[in-house]
């Protein structure tokens, strides 16, 4: 059985790990890779890059096109902040292509993707990503779920913050080891059942111990416990290496014969933002002189209320919630001139009240850009308490970065927080003093920079030049595949593979 293509993704593996434990050794797999592959930095989209990598990676499209970048956002035209599903992507699977050109492709858990019926090939969806949309796994042709099922298991990991709540470090790293080398067995499996034009599948595990174990990893992290970590050991390194071999059999199974793209979709460090007081933010910006909910503020009585209601019931009325505190009161949306939405918490995202564009809207088209210039002032006027340090390290504007049909479903501003140190107490001389705590159980958030390997017969090992957008892989592995790919924002970078295009360096 042969494979013309292989391509490996590896869901926020960390591009600094992988070339310091490759250099170490500890990676033997990823320093073959080093020594034998062009290689260098994959970039994701800016300021979007949490929620919008996957879908820009399959439809090779910018999120501006395909519309999602979170798992809820504000639905256009409302002040309602909406579930997003995969198949909200306003933009196809760029392998929809390739099967309509009469390729043969296996598609095998690509995180944020939905089934493709009619597929030329076999397609596996959800079997164990991280913050599976599904209940999964969903397989095309349908029955092959059963085949995965019997041959692979089940997916004990679930929703891995369940596991970093209850602080089961051990049991975390152990099924996600497991599920790696299940996942490989997988991956070989289908490369032996038949020739392939290409076989595109992701190891998810990276960014499950990413997000939950950073702090076991960091020892300057202030979460870090040595007793732990003395008796756990180190769950990422643990999950990489299990990564690094199942990559080092993968790639023996296919020979030297098939080309190779192996890559790391975006990166992870220590989770420090002020995204849980943005808002906050905004508020005493617009009206200086707010009380700060310090930390001892009592919940609000509504969300009191909520928190009493049984969950079967909250489940029913969660689809009016949004609407009604869109619209109740002076901390509405409606009554303010901007607010925050979600963005994940990477970056802070902010939407502005526009009028023509939102239902009651209070800034008017004409004086957009001396509003932003004013906000973006104002943030910048944030210093972090603990460290005297700026807290806001750049103001962006989505137009500045996207174009496209789907600008209204993106937020207008985008916070680059500094993230060197926690957040807890920030100040302004316009807001005062705001105070707050992160509480959620992840200790790991995502760097935009993910790492990028293609060997070949032809291919010129050595760090490349340039860094490649995750929206250029679509493009190049249909190229390389003779399939034209078109009206896509991602570009080509198949010159790789001839010897022909961007020279190597002499050194990264």
């Amino acid at each position: 059985m042969a494979t013309r293509l292989l391509v490996i993704g590896a869901d926020a593996l960390d591009k600094d790990l992988v070339l310091r434990w490759a250099d170490e050794g500890v990676l033997p797999g990823f320093r073959r890779l080093l020594e034998t592959s062009a290689w260098g930095v994959t970039e994701a989209p800016p300021g979007l890059f949490v929620g919008a990598v996957w879908p820009s990676f399959w439809t090779a499209t910018s999120p501006a096109r395909h519309a999602r970048y979170c798992f809820e956002q504000l639905k256009p035209g409302t002040y309602e902040r909406v579930r997003i599903h995969p198949t909200d992507t306003q933009a196809p699977a760029f392998w929809q292509a390739l099967s309509s050109a009469g390729k043969r492709v296996a598609i095998l858990d690509v995180p944020k993707t939905y089934v493709e019926s009619g597929l030329n090939g076999l397609q596996v969806v959800d079997w164990g990503t991280h913050d599976p949309d599904f209940e999964g796994p969903l397989t095309w042709p349908e029955p092959f779920a059963n085949d995965v099922l019997s041959r692979y298991g089940r997916d004990e990991v679930g929703n891995c913050n369940a596991h970093g709540r209850a602080g089961e470090y051990g049991k975390l790293r152990d099924q996600l080891v497991a599920r790696t080398r299940a996942r490989g067995r997988m991956i070989t499996d289908v490369i032996g059942q038949e020739d392939w034009d290409a076989v595109i599948a992701v190891f998810s595990e990276s960014h499950c111990v990413g997000h939950q174990c950073w702090h076991l990893h960091d020892p300057s992290h202030p979460r870090h416990d040595a007793a732990v970590a003395r008796d756990v050991g180190s769950p990422m390194r643990d999950v990489y290496r299990a990564i690094d071999a199942e990559i080092g059999r993968i790639l023996d199974a296919v020979g030297p014969s098939t080309d190779v793209i192996v890559f790391g979709s975006h990166g992870m460090r220590s989770h420090f933002d002020a995204t849980f007081l943005l808002d906050e933010m905004l508020r005493r910006i617009e009206r200086p002189g707010a009380a700060s909910p310090g930390p001892k503020r009592r919940r609000p009585l509504a969300k009191r209320i909520w928190g009493r209601i049984p969950a079967p019931v909250r489940r029913v009325l969660a689809p009016l919630k949004e609407p009604a505190k869109a619209r109740l009161g002076i901390e509405g949306p409606a009554a303010r001139r901007c607010f925050a939405v979600p963005n994940n918490d990477a970056y802070g995202a902010v939407r502005v009240n526009l009028v023509g564009r939102e239902p009651s809207g209070r800034v008017r088209t004409e004086d957009l850009d001396a509003f932003c210039r004013d906000l973006e002032r104002d943030l910048k006027g944030f210093v972090n308490l603990d460290t005297g340090e700026p807290l806001v390290r750049g103001v962006m504007r989505a137009s500045d970065f996207y174009r496209g049909p789907n600008m209204e479903h993106l937020p207008d501003l985008i916070i680059e927080w500094n993230r060197d140190t926690p957040v807890s107490r920030v100040h302004s001389e316009k807001t005062g003093e705001i105070v707050g705590t992160y509480t959620k159980c992840r200790t790991g958030d995502h760097s935009p920079f993910g790492v990028f390997f293609a060997r070949g017969a032809r291919v010129k090992p050595g760090p490349v030049r340039r860094s490649f957008s995750v929206m250029d892989y679509g493009p190049t592995i249909a190229d390389r595949l003779g399939v034209p790919l078109a009206d896509v924002d991602g570009r080509s970078f198949a010159g790789l593979f001839d010897g022909s295009a961007l020279e190597p360096l002499a050194s990264a």
